[in-house]
Order: C-alpha cells, then sequence, then structure tokens
C-alpha cells in the first residue's frame, strides 16, 4: 500500500512538473507594465476608488460615512447591493467610494495610490511583501497527501490582492479552504487561482476584478494550523506550482506614488 501511494505521488508530481514548464514555457513574453496596487487608504470596487469599511466596527454610521467620503447614499447602497435591513444597520464592510474633494485631500496628506511594474504574463502575489510575511509551506507532498499550492504566512486581516484581472468565480465557504475566493483568469491562458483561509471576503461571484485589487483579508478560516493565505493556481483542475508563474518573493517591493493627476 506504501509503495503504491509512493508511485502515485511520483506520477502527480512528475505531471505537474511537465505540465506546470510546458504552460510556463509557452506563456511568458515578459512585457512589464505598470500596475495598481491598493493599500490601506485607496482601494477598488468596480472600477471605483475608495476604501473598504467594516461597519461591524466603525463608530460612525454608513450614511455619516458616505458623506465625510463625499459619496452619495443610494449609489453607495446600489453598489453595494444592500438590502432594507442593511440599510438599517450594516453589519459587514461596504465599499465607500471617494469623492473628488476627499481623494485630494489624502494627496495633499502625502497619502497616494500606489503602482508597481510587474511582467504582464506573470501572476502577482497574492500579498503585499514585507517583513511581517513569508513563504511556511510550498506545493507537494505534505503528511502523506498533495499540498496543492503555496501557503504564505501573515498576519490576521491583510490585504488578500487579486493575483491578474479576471471574474470571481467562487465568494463563499469551501470546507477545508474556509473562506475561498477563486477567480478565472480568461487573459491569462485560462488559468484559474484560488485564495484560501481568508477572514474577510470583499467581493462576490461574477465580480470582475484587476491585478493588484483587493479582495480580501487573510485570516485562518477552515483546516489551518496559523493565519495565512494558501494560494493556487490552476489549469482545467490540474494544480501547477504558483512560483512557476510569479516573481521572486521579496520581502521589499518598490512602488511609485501616484495622484489622479497622473
Amino acid at each position: 500500500m506504501m509503495k503504491r501511494k509512493r508511485h502515485l505521488f511520483a506520477i502527480l508530481g512528475a505531471m505537474l512538473l511537465v505540465v506546470s514548464f510546458s504552460l510556463f514555457a509557452s506563456y511568458q513574453k515578459q512585457k512589464n507594465q505598470p500596475v495598481f496596487l491598493d493599500n490601506q487608504n485607496f482601494q477598488r470596487y468596480q472600477d471605483r476608488w475608495g476604501l473598504w469599511v467594516d461597519f461591524r466596527s466603525e463608530k460612525l454610521s454608513w450614511e455619516e460615512k458616505c458623506l465625510q467620503f463625499g459619496s452619495l447614499p443610494e449609489e453607495v447602497a446600489l453598489l453595494n447591493q444592500m438590502t432594507d435591513k442593511e440599510i438599517k444597520k450594516p453589519l459587514r464592510p461596504l465599499f465607500i467610494p471617494y469623492g473628488r474633494e476627499f481623494a485630494n485631500s489624502l494627496q495633499e496628506a502625502g497619502i497616494f495610490r500606489e503602482a508597481i511594474e510587474t511582467p504582464e504574463d506573470l501572476f502577482l502575489w497574492p500579498v503585499i511583501p514585507n517583513s511581517r510575511s513569508k513563504i511556511t509551506s510550498r506545493i507537494g507532498r505534505r503528511w502523506n497527501s498533495l499540498h496543492t499550492g503555496i501557503d504564505i504566512g501573515l498576519p490576521k486581516n491583510s490585504i488578500v490582492l487579486a493575483a491578474a484581472d479576471g471574474v470571481v468565480e467562487v465568494a463563499d465557504r469551501n470546507g477545508d479552504y474556509g473562506l475561498t475566493i477563486k477567480i478565472y483568469h480568461p487573459e491569462m491562458n485560462h488559468f484559474h487561482t484560488v485564495y484560501g483561509h481568508n477572514n474577510t471576503i470583499l467581493v462576490k461571484e461574477g465580480d470582475i476584478v484587476r491585478k493588484g485589487q483587493i479582495i480580501g483579508y487573510s485570516g485562518n478560516t477552515g483546516k489551518s494550523t496559523g493565519p495565512h493565505v494558501h494560494f493556487e493556481v490552476r489549469y482545467h483542475n490540474v494544480y501547477l506550482n504558483p512560483e512557476n508563474f510569479l516573481p521572486a518573493f521579496d520581502e521589499k517591493i518598490n512602488t511609485s506614488m501616484v495622484s489622479f493627476a497622473d
């Protein structure tokens, strides 16, 4: 039985390796493009700039927050598809767009959008690399089973980013994965990416997302031994090595500050 298991893992590993490298070879064009990287101050949803505000802990009402940011409450209610019950008291994060005046006030205070140069044919790391994030587990055999992606350890409620432009296919609880997001990337060789163990999901099924856009906050949901992001790259349900489609993981990344006038 053990020999049979080892033989099966060897076959799976070889298939994964061959598929990964064949796709990788046909996939590389290495053209750089500037991409916005959502941060704690400037975030995107439905091509609007603003901020996700969690009204389970926010002291202001959602109408007061709209007034502060320069948004119309009726537009915010429509954007977030708020129910009548939520209009009275929302118990989830809502996306509040910035009005021009509020966005300009942030920039005057030295707070800007961020952009990075990234190869258009590579995925983006789903977290903002820093000294508090590190790869804790890679794809391959682990504990007599196949670990199907990369684990990136980082503090709970860290920003989780979309690795590329795509369409959200899953945004829900999914067994051992916990709160899970799955994105289909039609312009990236029809790959799928998966983001597991989130504490909060900010997108919904059918949403169009952009590379570098915030899609959730990291957590420890599902079968997990600590706060991290489980990240997968799939091709027709074949698990690929994500590191073949990502730049090198670096604790420090250089970003450019970008104003709305640029």
